[in-house]
């Protein structure tokens, strides 16, 4: 790492442990990290999700195949339905701080991964998804509950040759503990941003969440 790269990493560090950045800072932080993550394969992939917007074939989108198809296969097997984050908090947290710690920076607590989770969950809103012929086939939205921020995909799956039908399911989560978000219902079903575009950005050390 040369200094002009470490001056940059050091500074993009200093507003995630201040609580300063927000979703336009993470963007820029991904690729920095990217050089050094060899052995982490969940930044490598977002980083190439999020520059080309989905376009580029990878984890991400290996991940979103197979759950179209669990959900293509529901009542022609016993298996149950279970849908997992595409990379887990715990596998973020463990390889962002190793990372940091090769870079001889401390790791981040959880409640700042939490934040660029969060982060991360606002720049991926609206990447369309498309099949193996670059064919749309659905969507990535942002979603919010009381209790979470989520990353949810809306995606076309055909449970026979000639029923279509959507399916939607979480991609990535993160606690809510950045706006007072009313109950939908007993199940606290997240509201979905179909079609508009919510900000993730930085008040006074805080994460804000700017919903149209």
């Amino acid at each position: 790492m040369d200094m002009k790269e470490q001056s940059l990493l050091n500074y993009y560090y200093g507003k995630l442990t201040e609580g300063t950045f927000d979703e336009k800072d993470v963007y820029a932080f991904l690729p920095l990290m990217r050089q050094h993550s060899k052995e982490v394969s969940w930044i490598n992939e977002v980083t190439d999700f999020v520059l080309t917007r989905g376009q580029q074939n990878g984890l991400i989108k290996e991940y979103l195949y197979e759950t179209r198809k669990k959900f293509e296969s529901l009542g022609r097997t016993k298996a149950a339905l279970r849908i997992d984050d595409v990379f887990s908090f715990k596998e973020i947290r463990a390889g962002l701080n190793k990372i940091l710690a090769d870079c001889q920076l401390e790791g981040l607590a959880n409640e700042k991964i939490n934040d660029l989770v969060t982060c991360l969950i606002s720049i991926l809103q609206q990447i369309k998804i498309t099949d193996e012929n670059d064919r749309e086939i659905g969507n990535l939205f942002f979603a919010i509950s009381n209790k979470q921020v989520i990353l949810m995909a809306e995606i076309e799956v055909t449970q026979n040759l000639f029923k279509k039908t959507n399916a939607v399911f979480p991609v990535l989560t993160a606690n809510n503990s950045y706006a007072d978000i009313k109950k939908q219902d007993r199940f606290d079903t997240p509201y979905l941003f179909v079609d508009k575009v919510v900000e993730v950005t930085s008040k006074e050390g805080k994460l804000e969440i700017i919903i149209p």
